[in-house]
């Protein structure tokens, strides 16, 4: 990248220190990317732009930061979002940004001061809202650069994983599980974590030579501190700060394998027997089957086609059973696959996290008896 003449931009600085009066969210604002072997440029405004590395040799992802790798200078410098806005975080997070052929590398080193048993990490499932409650590393990527999109990931010490698809910066669609695995680890003064998650699990433009959004945040739930890769409003909330897409760093150095177009084929096959055993005469059986077929075919990268036929929705997950003691109707989320595609663009009236469903909703109400 060449630059001629004066810009307006913030003078770049290595430094994690800003001056919380003078801070934007605002990723226009971002800077040129590092040279190697930095890996952050950063403004005294707080933006930021984050050179991701190539892998030269394969990568165990054990929780383990053995490998030479991380000699690499980490991407460091969070600022808090909540309580003090602004702020530099109370404790340091190391983090890099990876990537070989065929996976995108999230990697973490989060130091903290408390010993293990203060720490808050008690969840294992999956995209429980509860995970929320416990200490969380994770990031957004904004991979069509478009600052209004992204896909979420975020795990805890124990290794519980988490995932959103983030339209239009809120409208989160948890129910959207795509195949990625994390290890943690933990060592004398902390926990790791390194996140596996494929290319083919994301979706993005063609093109080798790109720059995505990237937004790193590390949330210390036992002083309820938020802190952010760049500056985050208070106003954005805490967990929810990382749905202000337009306020993410920019992620340079991806040379990304070619997008393709993903087909994804679901048959499905049932068949049943009844029998009469009263009968006098010999057992007869009445014999009965049926198929269908599922089909999800990506044209573009960012327009997908769902084709569906004869649809089982007896492999729904089922809902979670809530005792409703109130006047208020209740809402459940979405779960049948079909109507998941692209569910946010249609949650409206809400953002943030939700319970509203996309296709045909989840809500049941519930008549007065008066």
């Amino acid at each position: 990248m060449l630059v001629v003449g004066l810009t307006l931009s913030s003078p770049v600085s290595t430094a994690g220190q800003v001056d919380p009066s003078q801070l934007s969210y605002d990723a226009t604002d971002n800077p040129p990317g590092p040279v190697a072997p930095a890996t952050i440029a950063r403004t005294d405004r707080g933006r930021a732009t984050i050179r991701a590395v190539r892998l030269t040799e394969p990568l165990n992802v054990d929780g383990v930061l053995d490998e030479a790798i991380y000699q690499t200078p980490p991407i460091t410098g969070f600022i808090q979002t909540v309580p003090l806005e602004g702020e530099p975080a109370s404790e340091r997070t190391d983090a890099w940004v990876l990537y070989d052929d065929e996976n995108l590398y999230l990697v973490c080193r989060c130091w903290d001061s408390a010993p293990p048993e203060e720490w808050i990490a008690n969840e294992l499932r999956r995209d429980t809202n509860q995970l929320r409650q416990n200490q969380v590393f994770g990031a957004l990527f904004d991979t069509f650069h478009d600052r209004r999109n992204g896909f979420n990931f975020y795990t805890n010490p124990l290794g519980a994983r988490a995932d959103q698809w983030i339209t239009d910066e809120g409208n989160p669609n948890s129910d959207w599980n795509p195949v990625w695995s994390v290890r943690t680890g933990r060592f004398d003064g902390g926990w790791t974590a390194e996140m596996e998650i494929p290319f083919k699990s994301l979706r993005y433009l063609s093109g080798e030579d790109q720059t995505w959004g990237v937004q790193i945040r590390r949330n210390i739930r036992r002083r309820n501190e938020f802190a952010y890769i760049t500056f985050v409003p208070a106003s954005s909330g805490g967990s929810t700060g990382i749905f202000r897409v337009s306020a993410a760093a920019d992620l340079v150095g991806l040379e990304l394998p070619s997008a393709g177009r993903n087909i994804e084929i679901k048959p499905y096959a049932t068949s049943s027997v009844t029998s009469d055993f009263t009968l006098a005469e010999p057992v007869s059986n009445d014999t009965n089957g049926d198929v269908g077929i599922d089909v999800k075919y990506g044209i573009t990268a960012n327009i997908t086609a769902d084709l569906t036929y004869n649809t089982d929705f007896a492999q729904v997950e089922v809902d979670e059973r809530q005792v409703n003691l109130s006047r208020f109707s209740l809402s459940f989320p979405e779960k049948r696959e079909f109507f998941l595609e692209g569910r946010g663009t249609f949650d409206f009236g809400s953002r943030g996290f939700t319970g509203g469903g996309g296709g045909f909703g989840g809500v049941v109400a519930e008549e007065d008896s008066a």
